[in-house]
């Protein structure tokens, strides 16, 4: 009687082909190849991502610049916060209250000397000019004592540097101008200021824990 040998080929056949999938399938899961050499199983060290400190900048087509790159001081501008400030000049206080200095480079105040009904609120740009030290140009609108009509044009500008983490100094050149438009951010015809006052500003950062000043509780 004969035998066929197709189907113990066959069987062969397929026996052969399931090894080499299973081999492949190893291979997949973790099995390196002896071709690979032991140097090739490491992979080189990679530096993990850092977050890094930006601001939008407009101004410079619309694109974030790092911190470290604002004026080329390095880190975080320290001034970003909350300030209760002071200004004085000729030993008298000028102003008292509280702002804001903002990461993009604005500025916010709320004048405590000041009435609403003439203007208490008015807003700055700053910038980093060294270490720790900061200028900013900021401008209040007055009113009359009706809050009606525009009666002055002012100029704020500030240099100051910071002592330590919460508190900061510095001096402040106050020029006020006189509107004689109906528009009320524009004087006129140029102008030379009708009055100018110099002094200087301390300022101490508000933080979560701070509390009304002189207050017991």
């Amino acid at each position: 009687m004969k035998l066929s040998m197709r189907p113990l080929l066959a069987a062969l056949v397929l026996s052969v082909a399931g090894l080499s999938m299973a081999n492949s399938a190893q291979a997949g899961c973790g099995f390196v190849p002896p071709q690979l050499k032991p140097n090739a199983w490491n992979l080189p060290a990679q530096t993990p991502p850092t977050l890094q400190s930006a601001v939008y900048r407009p101004e410079t087509a619309g694109r974030l610049l790092l911190i470290s790159d604002n004026g080329g001081w390095p880190g975080e501008a320290g001034i970003v916060g909350m300030w209760r400030f002071q200004m004085v000049a000729n030993g008298v206080v000028q102003d008292d209250g509280y702002e804001q200095w903002h990461s993009d480079g604005t500025e916010i105040e709320n004048s405590g000397l000041h009435a609403p009904i003439g203007g208490d609120w008015c807003l700055g740009v700053w910038q980093q000019v060294g270490p720790g030290t900061y200028r900013l140009n900021h401008f209040p609108l007055a009113w009359d004592a009706t809050g009606q009509s525009p009666a002055n044009a002012i100029q704020l500008t500030e240099t100051v540097k910071l002592s330590d983490q919460n508190h900061l100094t510095g001096t402040f050149t106050l020029k006020v101008y006189v509107w004689t438009t109906t528009d009320s951010l524009n004087v006129g015809p140029p102008s030379i200021p009708v009055a100018t006052l110099t002094g200087t500003v301390t300022a101490t950062r508000v933080t979560i824990n701070s509390t009304v000043p002189g207050s017991t509780e």
